[in-house]
């Protein structure tokens, strides 16, 4: 379909605007028009309307084309200008084309007349794209820029040779840096190669690491290389990370960054520190809370059992010697007594049994079997293999809880049929597992429900697996079973050796 063109003919003879509608009857394109003659309606057209082009003619009475040009030139309106007269003189037509005329053409060869305005819109097209073109550049040049240099980390880009062709302000006020001995800035239009190759020739072991890694980088032959340092400033020691990487788009650029590092290494260290003094101090409660317990579970045993023990003794004599109306209450208290002592015979058990400290982790573990599958009706089986007569006490204490409490989660809460016990030791390794049939759970959610209720059952299991050197994995499906691992590494001299 043929464009259409909005055209404005500044001239004053009626007859000669005809001719110039006539001369493009036949050109590829469709053409409205308005006629002006003095500059007040030259100038209400410009307001009113936008055009594709002007056509003026050069001399007039009441308006010129300089005046003309000079309005364009004043309102900031690109609008191509095509002069259409008589013999205007070569110097007239140069200071037109001087002063934005887009054309010229003679009256009575008005042949191209169609070409010349195609050909002026045109350019004025190409122009109006270009600077739409650059408008965006620089638009995106100074998002790139604002963002660089809201950036704390030091960034500089160099081209193939080594030269630094952009820096972000963060390089710029990074003074402490000095790329060589001579203690030379390495600032925007230096060669960062040659300044690291200078310090390299004094010896600098440092510039001679980070000159390989960027050698590395710009031959393509790595995508990535650091290089850590420290450096000596009025506050102390500071350390930093410098980095290089091909610059993106480009066959042998790099961009160089120095990071300060100095405060996230303190805090690491402040972090690693403290989660030191609080796993010595879990060890330290579990190490005492284990102690309570055996000496509970021994105070239990030893002195109110044997005290339950002969309160039935004196019982039953007195039984003996009861009346008839006596001996009811007498058996009831006989009854009572024996109770009592039971649920103090199981409590100390429960606390500490006596088989941990005395036979080892295997017969511990072999106990807990028989009372949890008495308890419960459930199958239990517990298998050992490779496991030395006796193990460190916090090692054995670690996986004897890990266990009961895997055991405990399995036959209260995971419906299980059948629960496997698997205890393996090599010269290196302490696996511990324990594996139930049930219907499984999801491991992330029950971790968050149990710190919201404060049930810590899942997280003590991993604190004391760590604890005592190791690591504990939990692998499960919903309605496929649940598999606790406990795995601990074995020095030769952890173990008791038969």
């Amino acid at each position: 379909m043929a464009p259409t063109y909005r055209l404005m003919i500044v001239e004053d003879s009626a007859d000669d605007a005809e001719l110039l509608l006539h001369a493009l009857r036949d050109a590829p394109f469709t053409i409205s028009s308005v006629r002006v003659e003095d500059e007040n309606a030259f100038v209400a057209a410009l307001a009113r309307e936008p055009f594709d082009a002007i056509l003026s003619d050069y001399h007039m009475p009441r308006f010129s084309t300089e005046r003309a040009l000079q309005i364009l030139h004043e309102r900031q309106l690109d609008v191509p200008f095509i002069i259409v007269s008589h013999q205007i003189g070569e110097e007239a037509a140069v200071a037109a084309m001087q002063a934005g005329a887009s054309d010229y053409l003679l009256k009575n060869r008005l042949g191209r007349l169609g070409r010349a305005i195609e050909s002026a819109v045109e350019r004025r097209s190409f122009r109006s794209q270009r600077a739409a073109a650059e408008s965006a550049l620089r638009a995106s040049e100074s998002i790139k820029r604002g963002i660089l240099n809201s950036l704390a980390t030091r960034i500089a880009v160099l081209d193939g040779s080594g030269t630094i062709i952009a820096v972000n302000k963060a390089w710029e006020n990074f003074r402490s840096v000095r790329a060589s001995v001579y203690q030379l800035p390495a600032v925007l239009g230096s060669n960062y190669l040659e300044l690291l190759n200078a310090a390299v020739v004094e010896g600098d072991d440092l510039a001679e690491r980070g000159l390989a890694a960027l050698k590395a980088v710009i031959a393509r032959e790595s995508e990535f290389e650091s290089v850590e340092y420290e450096l000596q400033i009025d506050h102390g020691t500071r350390r930093y990370i410098a980095r290089a990487m091909p610059l993106e788009g480009s066959a042998d650029g790099a961009v160089v960054s120095h990071e300060d590092v100095t405060d996230r290494m303190l805090a690491h260290i402040a972090l690693h520190d403290a989660n030191k003094r609080l796993q010595v101090l879990s060890k330290r409660i579990l190490g005492v809370q284990e102690e309570e317990r055996r000496s509970i579970s021994r105070e239990l045993h030893d002195d109110i059992g044997q005290s339950m023990t002969a309160l039935k003794i004196g019982l039953h004599r007195i039984s003996q010697r009861a009346t008839e109306e006596q001996r009811p209450l007498v058996n009831e208290c006989l009854a009572i007594a024996g109770s009592t002592l039971d649920k103090v015979r199981n409590l100390s058990l429960e606390l500490r049994p006596p088989q941990l400290d005395q036979l080892g982790l295997e017969d511990a573990l072999g106990w807990l079997v028989d009372r949890q599958q008495g308890a419960t009706g459930i199958k239990i089986e517990c298998t050992c293999s490779g496991l030395p007569p006796r193990l460190p006490t916090e090692l054995e204490s670690a996986c004897y809880r890990i266990a009961q409490e895997a055991l405990n989660n399995a036959t209260r809460h995971a419906h299980a049929k059948h629960i496997q016990i698997i205890v393996s030791a090599t010269d290196r390794l302490l696996k511990l597992q324990i594996r139930d049939d049930g219907v499984g759970f999801d491991v992330d959610a029950a971790r968050q429900r149990a710190l919201k209720s404060g049930s810590l059952g899942l997280i003590s299991m991993e604190e004391r697996a760590l604890l005592a050197g190791g690591r504990l994995k939990m692998r499960t499906v919903p309605h496929a079973g649940t598999t606790v691992q406990a795995t601990f590494t074995l020095d030769n001299t952890d173990v008791e050796k038969t």
